[in-house]
């Protein structure tokens, strides 16, 4: 990649998508390994987000790049010395561990009892290396920015593992936006782990920026940093999940927020680079 790429609305939406896919699977595969009875349908809506979301961002990956025959080139060849290809093969072996997963976690609840816990064993074994993959997703695309020499992005160490605490929450928001998720206390415990994580991880990455974290706390990004971000993205949906988190209302609300300040997140990292 270049060293100083300006990148558009669509590597927005893909650094977004991206990551909502790898937190769906990162939950599902969870709710898979540990959650048994109970946890399944979790599992099965996580993987079945993960797969859609996931085809979706080869689809913004072209839009960008403007002709399909140079997406198409990504997966020529594999050169490990570039974040784009590795990038862009990582992409694909997720997509088809999420599709496999969809596939046996929807196939299982159409056998007889011992075949179906035979299923869910091969599931458990495949739930793993997708699992790590969905990391690598969630956080290559701060590698990207890492490999830039733009102030705010180049040699950041912070922004990888800020995208893939952000990646969790947005799974876990995009699991509780649907109708017939299953109602865990798990699935709160894990999203105000996810949300005290990224929390950390933020003050971290702006910490790292010594001088330069002006541009979010008190220059021109901060309105949509506090805003977006902070308010809406963290403060509010904590609050809401800590203690009004009982009731479809307030759990939906809180999704839509986490999601709001998870895209804000990305977008702003973003701009305060191409600035």
């Amino acid at each position: 990649m270049g060293k100083n790429p300006a990148w558009s609305w669509y590597i927005v939406w893909y650094f977004f998508v991206g990551g909502m896919a790898a937190g769906a699977y990162f939950l599902a595969a969870l709710a898979d390994l540990f959650g048994r009875e109970r946890g399944r349908s979790v599992a099965r809506i996580g993987y079945g987000l993960a797969v859609p979301l996931a085809a979706l961002c080869p689809v913004l990956l072209t839009l960008d790049l403007g002709m399909p025959v140079r997406t198409f080139y990504m997966f020529r060849l594999f050169k490990p010395g570039s974040p784009m290809s590795v990038g862009s093969w990582a992409l694909l072996g997720f997509g088809l561990f999420a599709l496999v997963s969809l596939a046996l976690v929807l196939a299982e609840g159409r056998m007889e009892p011992a075949r179906a816990l035979a299923l869910g064993r091969i599931r458990q074994v495949v739930a793993i290396p997708g699992m790590l993959l969905g990391f690598f997703i969630a956080s290559y695309t701060g590698v990207l920015l890492g490999a830039t020499n733009r102030p705010v992005w180049g040699g950041n160490a912070w922004i990888g593992p800020l995208f893939i605490a952000s990646a969790a929450s947005t799974g876990i928001a995009a699991i509780a936006l649907w109708p017939a998720r299953a109602r865990l206390p798990v699935l709160r415990r894990l999203d105000l782990m996810a949300t005290g994580l990224e929390v950390l991880l933020l003050v971290l990455f702006l910490q790292s920026l010594g001088a330069g974290a002006a541009v979010f706390l008190t220059g021109s990004l901060a309105p949509l940093f506090w805003g977006a971000v902070v308010a809406a993205g963290i403060a509010l949906p904590f609050l809401v999940q800590a203690f009004f988190w009982r009731g479809r209302g307030p759990a939906l609300a809180a999704a839509v927020l986490v999601l709001v300040g998870g895209f804000a997140l990305r977008y702003l990292v973003l701009l305060s680079g191409q600035a």
